[in-house]
């Protein structure tokens, strides 16, 4: 949770206190107590990383990646990256609109699809105080880290196509009475309901 850092709160933001969230893993038979590794990991990285750890082939389908390695301690190399997706605006936490990230060892960066929106070198800066996106001098890591942001999308399948400015996060819309996978279903689902669909 944000706690009114940067003048933010709740999650869904490109800062380190939404994102940078310990994983915590235990299995005895296998992972050594106590055992720290400094290295980057998404929720899609936990599906592959558990079948890797039971012995059971990850399916080539399958986004993620396995870090059964990294966990067990046979490497301290993680991934390079983590692609980070938000694709709806959320009034509640003060999300105005979709945006897509990258986060590095060394760089958070994130855009929408019309414009950068922020940059920072997390090994000068920390604490996120200095946004680099209109620095001159950084046009080249920001035309490096754009094409990386671009090339994580693409693996991921994701497209820019799939957001909305439908306000389908706010009020519960998605999961109050009844679960859409889809935003179209909700939309299809409060036409034909006006009386229980949230208005605003």
């Amino acid at each position: 949770d944000m706690l009114g850092s940067q003048g933010a709160r709740l999650k869904r933001k490109p800062w380190e206190e939404s994102v940078r969230v310990p994983c915590i893993l235990r299995y005895p038979e296998k992972i050594k107590p106590g055992r720290v590794a400094d290295a980057l990991i998404s929720h899609v990285d936990f599906a592959p990383t558990l079948l890797g750890l039971c012995g059971v082939s990850v399916p080539g389908e399958m986004q993620g990646k396995n870090l059964a390695d990294l966990v067990l301690g046979r490497t301290e190399q993680g991934p390079d990256e983590v692609l980070l997706q938000i694709f709806v605006p959320f009034a509640g936490d003060g999300t105005p609109k979709p945006w897509r990230g990258l986060r590095t060892d060394q760089y958070m960066y994130a855009r929408t699809e019309s414009d950068p929106w922020l940059l920072y070198d997390l090994k000068a800066d920390p604490f996120e105080l200095t946004n680099l996106i209109g620095d001159p001098s950084r046009a080249d890591l920001l035309k490096r880290l754009d094409a990386r942001l671009s090339n994580a999308m693409k693996r991921a399948e994701d497209l820019w196509s799939f957001d909305s400015m439908e306000p389908v996060e706010d009020k519960g819309r998605l999961y109050r009475f009844e679960t859409f996978e889809t935003i179209g279903e909700y939309l299809d689902w409060a036409a034909r309901h006006p009386e229980l669909a949230p208005k605003d």
